[in-house]
């Protein structure tokens, strides 16, 4: 296991540069073709946003959250979903959609799911922009609890690396795989209070519990405190340790995967 661990954070770590030069090429490759280029990555995501807005904040006239208006408490659950549901379900992917370089040369495949979070933190950051600028003209301003992005998107890397790993490894045995997390990933959208606030919940306390133990849910939870609550990252020591516990865990198995079919991804393209 530790012999695992080791090749994983060696083989990544003396891979950063190679890691920043895929992702580049990837989000370049995505917008080669268009003529707005860039601008994409700001406007798709706005209008998935606006659309789940009209249809949950007016359609449906969801009340106030906590005081919050619930545009505004949406947004700030939806942008965070945007960048780890596609770290998800397209890390999935991540050793198969690169099997053509993996069976022609010798290549660090446990660097491929780290490409594929480090392309949608590029996607990430320009919709924080676009949320940023949202806020502000809201007049909800910057202060120093902002700073804890930083944590919590630090936190969705590590996650979304973690279970790409285990999941991109076994969507080679098993194609099945990637269909599998995508229904998931749907259903969690619903699951996860990000539509909805978990206070719904109040009653049922068991359920409560169930649903603070995801780790999406802790750094969803956390994006909104960063912005809203300003509770500080201190106030969920135990949903942050039952976070880094499975982060943990799917690190480990992640990577006794990756070391243990290093040599027989080719064999199972």
């Amino acid at each position: 296991m530790l012999k695992s661990i080791k090749y994983v954070l060696s083989e990544n770590f003396s891979n950063l540069y190679r890691i920043y030069s895929i992702s580049k090429y990837e989000v370049l490759a995505d917008i080669r073709d268009t003529r707005l280029g860039i601008f994409w990555n700001f406007v798709s995501p706005t209008i998935n946003i606006l659309t789940y807005w009209f249809v949950f904040g007016i359609v449906m006239n969801r009340n106030d959250v906590d005081g919050i208006a619930f545009f505004d408490w949406m947004i700030a659950g939806m942008v965070c979903w945007f960048f780890i549901r596609p770290c998800i379900v397209d890390g999935c992917n991540a050793i198969f959609q690169h099997s053509k370089m993996i069976s022609k040369m010798k290549f660090p495949v446990s660097i491929l799911p780290a490409t594929v979070v480090m392309k949608e933190l590029f996607n990430h950051l320009c919709l924080m922009i676009v949320v940023f600028i949202i806020f502000m003209l809201q007049g909800i301003m910057p202060d120093v609890h902002w700073l804890g992005l930083l944590y919590y998107c630090f936190c969705a890397v590590c996650f979304c690396i973690a279970l790409s790993m285990c999941t991109s490894v076994l969507n080679m045995l098993a194609r099945d795989t990637k269909k599998f997390v995508s229904s998931i990933m749907r259903l969690l959208l619903y699951m996860t209070p990000i539509l909805w606030p978990l206070s719904r919940f109040e009653e049922f306390k068991w359920i409560q519990y169930i649903m603070k133990a995801n780790p999406i849910y802790y750094v969803v939870a956390g994006y909104r405190d960063c912005f809203f609550y300003h509770l500080g990252f201190w106030a969920y020591r135990y949903r942050a340790l039952c976070f880094w516990a499975i982060t943990l865990v799917l690190f480990v198995i992640g990577s006794v995967l990756m070391n243990k079919f290093k040599s027989k991804f080719a064999d199972l393209i």
